[in-house]
């Protein structure tokens, strides 16, 4: 049995959440028991673009100063801070969402050393859906790696924690070609999955920032939600279980299930030491979900069946004049090469869309939308409406 804990904190005063942080390592065992001393640790934290801290999508300076702050000085650790971006992983690209992220203050008090190293290797994953893929340098020359997530909605896999903030390992525009040739959810999440397993031995903890999250049309464009929580384990499915338990049924997640599904986690999550009662009580019944819908249930089906259902009953991205700049991102980083510019804003060719949502991650103008048909939102309704019959559990 692992143990997940988890703590409220009612803002980022620096304070508090270094306080709330040291509370959770020594539950956990304290950090000794965990890094060495003078270890090189690496933060791996959730820096999807350049986005200021209060738009609730990356990890929260204040949570980043705080563990580099405690490593320093009960492990006199060398701690380095980065990610790869969704976009292109360079000095440049990097540097700015550093900036934009809030990360320049805690490097200027000397609490961390920003990562400048944008290489990476080829590595022998061994998985279910990935063989060898490339891995930043910046984890691979690391004595051990906490993972600092954030928690909130994702439009392809319904949220984001810290198993999904693992896809970061992945150099910048390799990410795009891995949903190209994973486009099918179960398969994408069978290749986070891989990259978790890979990962994990180096990891010594995992930590979600829920302090302030998102819900809505995440993972870049949803709506802050206040939560007031810090998470923390050794486990990165069993910490999602826990922080999902917050505003939703974590068997519903496609990411969650697939874990079961590989025996990461037992279908009652009976492995997980945490306590899920309080947790409960502080369930957040107005969260603006994500619907997530699996496209394999399409796969198996009658040509025309699947025609009919993947027109009626799938979302669609669509394009907002107003708010489109003609920035390319879209089209630069779309994996399916679905979206071109016009003359009046980016357009999308529907039968090429896989529906990963990396435009509407990548827009800085939230210009993207994800459209559901009338009969989507009619079904799915119907179902909510039986589903909310039952509590919480």
């Amino acid at each position: 049995m692992s143990k997940v804990v988890f703590t409220n904190v009612s803002e980022y005063n620096q304070e508090e959440v270094t306080r709330a942080v040291k509370q959770m390592f020594d539950d956990l065992g304290g950090l000794k028991s965990f890094v060495k001393e003078g270890s090189k640790v690496f933060l791996k934290l959730n820096l999807v673009r350049e986005m200021s801290a209060d738009k609730a999508a990356t990890t929260h300076p204040t949570v980043v100063n705080a563990v580099a702050s405690l490593l320093q000085q009960e492990c006199n650790a060398k701690v380095v801070v980065g990610d790869s971006c969704g976009g292109l992983y360079n000095h440049a690209v990097m540097n700015s969402v550093y900036r934009g992220c809030g990360l320049k203050e805690g490097e200027a008090q000397g609490l961390y050393v920003l990562n400048q190293d944008f290489s990476s290797k080829t590595v022998t994953i061994g998985g279910k859906a990935l063989g060898t893929t490339e891995i930043i340098n910046a984890f691979l020359d690391a004595d051990c790696v906490i993972n600092l997530g954030k928690l909130k909605t994702h439009s392809f896999t319904g949220f984001s924690g810290v198993a999904k903030n693992l896809f970061g390992l992945i150099p910048g525009l390799v990410k795009v070609e891995m949903h190209a040739t994973h486009p099918v959810l179960e398969d994408f999440c069978h290749l986070l999955c891989d990259i978790v397993n890979f990962a994990q031995p180096k990891i010594v903890l995992h930590l979600t920032d829920a302090i302030v999250g998102m819900e809505g049309p995440g993972p870049t464009n949803g709506t802050p939600k206040k939560i007031g929580k810090l998470f923390c384990g050794t486990d990165p499915f069993q910490v999602d279980v826990a922080s999902v338990s917050l505003f939703d049924e974590p068997l519903k997640m496609p990411l969650i299930k697939v874990a079961i599904d590989r025996g990461y986690l037992s279908q009652d999550f009976a492995e997980i030491d945490c306590d899920f009662a309080l947790l409960k009580a502080d369930y957040i019944a107005d969260y603006k979900r994500v619907e997530v819908q699996s496209d394999a249930a399409f796969l198996h089906l009658p040509k025309w069946v699947r025609f009919l259902a993947e027109k009626f009953l799938t979302q669609k991205v669509k394009m907002r004049t107003k708010r489109c700049k003609k920035c390319k991102k879209c089209e630069i980083h779309c994996p399916a090469k679905a979206i071109t510019m016009g003359k009046k804003k980016a357009v999308v060719e529907h039968k090429k869309c896989i529906r990963c949502f990396c435009c509407q991650e990548l827009c800085p103008f939230d210009a993207v939308e994800i459209k559901q048909s009338f009969l989507l939102k009619t079904t799915r309704w119907l179902s909510s409406t039986k589903s909310s019959k039952k509590k919480p559990k």
